[in-house]
């Protein structure tokens, strides 16, 4: 690949990025796409569009793609490009965190803690993988397991300690005593 088609991707991946960051700002969870969002959303995806077949491939793509669809609410066409990063690209946690985000709103919810818990596999210091786990382990009735993945979230990173005031994930596990001692803080 020569320095000026390096660049250019480059350029096309940055633009990508960027179409998908705003388009973010303006998407609400669990409500529908605004037209805006989808506007840019799908620039992003036409802008990929504009790479070589062979750099569409790349993981850094992939994910990017990945990422425009899950937005858009496209949590099944997600599903192929992220798992095509987790799969060449295991390091990459945006890919196990999408990919788990596109199989929990599908309902498949043993199949995102599946994703989520490879995912730590490869990076088992990752706090946003405990913390999203915990999340979906507290969904499916499993409070032992949630409690100590959010645990180990808190330990790895404090600030998940006050996240889980407001997260309705864990609205089956707040009354568990277990929750509570390690959700608050003792003086």
């Amino acid at each position: 690949m020569t320095d000026l088609s390096r660049l250019r991707q480059q350029a096309i991946l940055r633009h990508a990025a960027g179409y998908i960051e705003l388009g973010e700002l303006l998407v609400e969870t669990d409500k529908p796409v605004p037209a805006a969002a989808q506007t840019l959303l799908l620039r992003a995806l036409a802008t990929l569009g504009e790479l070589p077949d062979s750099s569409r491939s790349m993981p850094a793509a992939q994910i990017l793609a990945g990422e425009a669809l899950r937005a858009l609410g496209r949590w099944q066409d997600a599903l192929q490009p992220l798992s095509e990063v987790v799969e060449r690209a295991p390091q990459r946690l945006e890919a196990w965190l999408g990919l788990g985000w596109c199989l929990k709103r599908l309902g498949r919810l043993p199949e995102a803690t599946d994703a989520l818990r490879r995912g730590l596999e490869s990076s088992p210091q990752q706090a946003i993988l405990h913390y999203n786990l915990a999340c979906y382990l507290s969904l499916a009735g499993n409070s032992q397991s949630a409690i100590e993945h959010l645990a180990q979230a808190i330990n790895l990173d404090s600030r998940y300690r006050e996240l889980t005031e407001a997260e309705p994930d864990f609205n089956p596990i707040r009354s568990d005593p277990r929750f509570i001692a390690a959700t608050h803080v003792t003086v």
